[in-house]
């Protein structure tokens, strides 16, 4: 692909041949004027482009080596640049614009909706695109675990926006994606409208633009694809090669986690009675990781622990859940502070504050601000104690998104994206190289390069509304796992009534078939699995269910109905030697009918009875009931 000039003078992507793939570029800031109006900074602009070296647009950190023999160009306007390294697969973009300050009023500071970092209109009408949802916390839009994901099918004219990136299918069948790669500067998002109108977003986050000062976008990809399914894990690890994100290869965790069946009335008899549990099924289980999660201590931001629930001090449950063979794993809300709290009181500068100078605070709890020195300290000597004295090697650190917010920093220049990923790095930093560290609530591509695994669905619960729910966005985000980091699906639970006692503060209403269809989507997930059941009261039954979840398939499904479905429900592992194995889900309230296609001759059986099911080939159907799944190994001959 090359950068050329094109339709009106503007700056285009095209193929060698000519052929236009994205044209009209343009970049700026739409910001609201008086009444309704709605002003740009960005019409008439005229633009000139030269070929360049590589070593031009480079830059420190980055890995350009990524591309294949890359053609690099700088297209210039009067207010501003666009730097292109583009290969036969990939166009690497990033853009440079001055806030020109005769709009709105000279010398007036700019409070712009957002920054158009680059926009354009595609070849063709759009046809459909997948997108994720905002979360909207504090004054900020970004994309967590609770963003959900959909898939618009375009009527004339309407539009849509989602978080960090877009793949789409344009009306003559052809894809293509569009997505931030790079996530130092701002929280993003891609805009599309059905006549080929595409825009890459930088959210301001109440940030003021002064007047001739130039904003600088993240790095922004633009990739045609022959297969929306199969080649979408490829622009995550385009991000974690080009960012060179350096991380140790970790195991899947599989454990025990205490929250889905306590939730915070924990003691140390629960740490006792299921250690003793897992022993007894250690060598049908094979638990890796037990997790303390909420209810250990008051705040938990200075390590305290509640003394009459956990009397020994952590340090030692730590000790014996390695006794038993485990890693210790601890839960964490490290941005939260209550009032009353004592580093509150005696350090009132570590907090974010709004714009007059008062603390920001969300349900009355205020916001740490990480990016003063002496909260950055703090953070090294917290992890420390967690990891190095304590000796817990899983954190889950949690409600990240609910405590961060766009309001005034320490650091003048920082906002709240600088000030979570500050605090990220700094957990890494201070904490034991073998330890694990799971982001639960919290921003997902710009902090996935500090940590090793990442939420990316919500809060599982009891109901089968919950998988539902849950599994939208598992499945659709199949590209995170292993390429950003290790995906986790939060918990699974197969208990019944019959299971819960008066310890338990979740009630499953999950009927057989539902549980079957939650191990079944667990097992095509690929990532993490941590079991929330109170393991003492689990029939032999039940276990014997854990243990068919094992060997883990060690990949990821590929969801091929993913740009047909709200939530897929073929769900394709691949070959493992010999072996195709593919899950068959009907996550609908009607009788639903699936169809693959196997190719030669295969011997298939049913994951979890064991059933043989005979010599299938050429296309292979199943019909299910509502709620009802099948995991099949299909085995060639």
């Amino acid at each position: 692909m090359i950068l050329t000039i094109a339709n009106g003078g503007r700056p285009a992507i095209a193929k060698e041949d000519g052929t236009i793939l994205f044209h009209s570029m343009y970049m700026g800031n739409r910001y609201w004027g008086d009444m309704y109006n709605v002003l740009k900074d960005y019409n008439g602009k005229t633009w000139s482009i030269r070929e360049c070296s590589l070593a031009e647009i480079a830059e420190e950190g980055k890995d350009f080596s990524i591309l294949n023999q890359p053609r690099c160009f700088i297209a210039e306007c009067e207010n501003g640049r666009l730097l292109a390294a583009l290969d036969d697969h990939n166009a690497l973009l990033k853009t440079e614009v001055k806030n020109e300050g005769n709009i709105g009023g000279a010398g007036a500071d700019k409070d712009p909706l957002h920054v158009i970092a680059l926009g354009g209109m595609h070849a063709e009408r759009l046809g459909r695109a997948m997108y994720n949802g905002f979360t909207t916390y504090n004054g900020l839009n970004q994309m967590d675990m609770n963003a959900r994901v959909d898939v618009k099918i375009f009527a004339e004219n309407e539009y849509c926006e989602s978080a960090v990136h877009m793949p789409m299918i344009d009306k003559t069948g052809k894809a293509y994606h569009f997505g931030f790669v790079s996530f130092e500067q701002y929280f993003t998002s891609i805009f599309a409208c059905e006549g080929g109108t595409m825009e890459y977003r930088l959210f301001m986050d109440g940030r003021k633009i002064q007047p001739d000062s130039t904003i600088v976008s993240d790095w922004m990809l633009f990739t045609p694809m022959e297969d929306t399914v199969s080649e979408l894990p490829d622009y995550t690890r385009f991000i974690r090669d080009f960012n060179r994100f350096q991380k140790p290869a970790r195991e899947l965790p599989v454990g025990f986690s205490s929250w889905y069946y306590y939730m915070d009335n924990i003691n140390e008899r629960m740490v006792y009675e299921n250690l003793e549990a897992i022993d007894k099924m250690k060598d049908r289980v094979p638990f890796k990781v037990f997790q303390i999660d909420a209810g250990w201590g008051p705040g938990n931001h200075q390590g305290e622990a509640h003394a009459d629930r956990f009397p020994k001090g952590m340090k030692f449950y730590a000790d014996l859940i390695r006794e038993h063979g485990l890693i210790p794993g601890l839960w964490l809300n490290p941005f939260r502070f209550d009032p009353g709290d004592a580093i509150l009181e005696e350090h009132p500068d570590w907090f974010v504050k709004n714009d007059a100078g008062e603390d920001m605070t969300h349900g009355g709890a205020h916001m740490l601000d990480v990016t003063h020195p002496e909260a950055k300290q703090y953070v090294r000597d917290l992890y420390h104690k967690l990891t190095y004295d304590w000796g817990y090697r899983y954190l889950k650190i949690d409600m990240v998104s609910d405590f961060i917010a766009a309001g005034h920093h320490h650091d003048p220049s920082a906002g709240a994206l600088q000030n979570v990923r500050e605090y990220f790095r700094l957990v890494r930093e201070a904490s034991h190289p073998d330890t694990y560290i799971l982001a639960c609530t919290s921003p997902i591509f710009e902090i996935s390069e500090f940590v090793d695994g990442i939420r990316t669905a919500v809060d599982i619960f009891e109901r089968w509304e919950s998988l539902v729910k849950m599994f939208n966005r598992v499945l659709k985000r199949y590209y995170i796992n292993e390429n950003l980091c290790i995906a986790d699906p939060d918990c699974l639970m197969i208990r019944k009534k019959e299971n819960e006692d008066d310890d338990c503060r979740r009630y499953c209403s999950r009927n057989d078939d539902e549980i079957r269809t939650f191990l079944t989507a667990m097992y095509a997930t690929g990532g993490a699995l941590l079991i929330s059941d109170k393991l003492p009261l689990m029939s032999e039954e039940q276990i014997g269910l854990y243990e068919k979840l094992f060997p883990l398939p060690g990949r990821t499904a590929k969801p091929l109905d993913l740009m047909d479905s709200y939530i897929p429900g073929l769900l394709d592992l691949g070959y493992r030697d010999d072996v195709r194995t593919i899950a068959f889900i009907n996550w609908g309230e009607r009788e639903r009918a699936f169809t693959v296609e196997i190719g030669d001759a295969h011997e298939a059986t049913e994951h979890w009875t064991d059933e043989k099911l005979g010599e299938v080939s050429g296309s292979y159907t199943v019909t299910l009931k509502p709620h009802c799944s099948t995991l099949i190994h299909f085995k060639k001959k």
